[in-house]
Formats: structure tokens, sequence, C-alpha cells
């Protein structure tokens, strides 16, 4: 092969690479592409804490005070003469009363669920987030949940691990009875100590 051949085919050679490199360009990035959209982040409700007392409480072992937020999955408890109150937004409040400890779990679709793990909860419902959430107060023996027909509840914990409501708490109330208080306090001394309910007072009267 001549020298002249041998320029001719190195210069074809190029031609051609060149050629099925401008091909394989226009193939990828001529064609339109489909642009997936990010998957949405589910909706994260947030739950503020409020303090009625001048001392802080528990959360997850640590203190915390008024404008705290709570994630789900939290274990809150109070001291004595404390009460908390746990701000769910559209899905209503919890109430924690003082002497109490419960784990609070809680999800975008306005679902609220409340361990009672000591003492005593009221729950109020405010709008529904769907039309199936509520929340619901249980233990592992007891479980109670609101529905349309009933948006406010509370319960205290009793030492048989189930619930006893609180009287008046489905009407916006929050006293309890004396027999309520009575089988909580065989169960579990000073739960309720300090707690100033409005309604019964079990302490005997100053003479």
């Amino acid at each position: 092969m001549t020298f002249r051949h041998r320029k001719m085919a190195a210069v074809t050679a190029l031609f051609l690479a060149v050629a099925v490199t401008q091909v394989y360009l226009a193939s990828t990035f001529g064609s339109p592409t489909r642009a997936v959209a990010p998957a949405p982040e589910p909706q994260r409700m947030n739950a503020i804490l409020t303090i009625r007392g001048n001392k802080p409480i528990m959360v997850n072992g640590a203190n915390a005070n008024t404008g705290a937020t709570i994630l789900t999955g939290a274990i809150l408890e109070t001291p004595d003469s404390v009460s908390a109150v746990i701000d769910l937004g559209d899905a209503g409040i919890v109430e924690l009363m003082p002497g109490s400890k419960i784990q609070l779990d809680f999800d975008a679709n306005g679902n609220v669920r409340v361990k009672q793990i000591k003492g005593c909860s009221v729950v109020r419902r405010k709008t529904s987030l769907a039309a199936n959430a509520t929340s619901e107060i249980y233990t592992d023996q007891a479980s109670e949940k609101t529905n349309k027909n009933r948006k406010n509840m509370g319960f205290c914990l009793l030492p048989d691990n189930s619930l006893a409501p609180i009287a008046g708490a489905a009407a916006g109330g929050g006293g309890l009875s004396k027999g309520v208080i009575a089988a909580i306090l065989v169960g579990t001394t000073g739960v309720l100590l300090g707690v100033g309910l409005r309604g019964d007072d079990p302490s005997p009267s100053s003479p």
C-alpha cells in the first residue's frame, strides 16, 4: 500500500468515527426525556407543648418547657401540681394531668394515640384531617377512641391496667368522680396529690 493510500484510509476512518459519534450524540440528547417528579414529602404535624405550672416536665427523660416541639413517639411525664397541654393543630390537643406519664404517637393523617402509663389524660379533637382519623387513649388491656359522636374524652389508669373515665371530660369539663379517685389512690399512692381537679376534693376538710 502506498503512502497516499494509507493517508486516505486514515482520513476515511476518522470521518467514520466522527460520523458515528454525531449519530450517537443526536440519539442521546436529541430525543426528549421525561422529568421524574420527586416524591412528595409526607406532611408533618408540629406538636407544641404548653405547661401549666412553674416547673418543667420530662420529655424522653429530659426537662422540657413551654414552647418545646414534641415529636411522635415521645414519652412525657408531669410532676405533681403541674399539668401540660400538647397542641396537635387540626388534630386537637392532649392534656396530661399532674403526676401522669404517657407515650404520645401521632401521624400526618390526624391520628393520635396516647398510651397511658400513669395517671390521667384528656384528648380533645378539633377537625379531622381524614374522615377516619381518631384519637385514642389505651393501655395493654384497654382502648378508648373518639368518633363522630365523641370528640372529647378523658381516662385514668387504674391498678388493674384498665381505664376509668374522667367525669365531664366528654363535655369539656375535667373533674374526677370520688370513685375514680379512690380507685387510683388505692393502687398508685400520690398519683393525684396536688392535682387541683375541678369538682370533688379527696382530701379531708380542715377542722
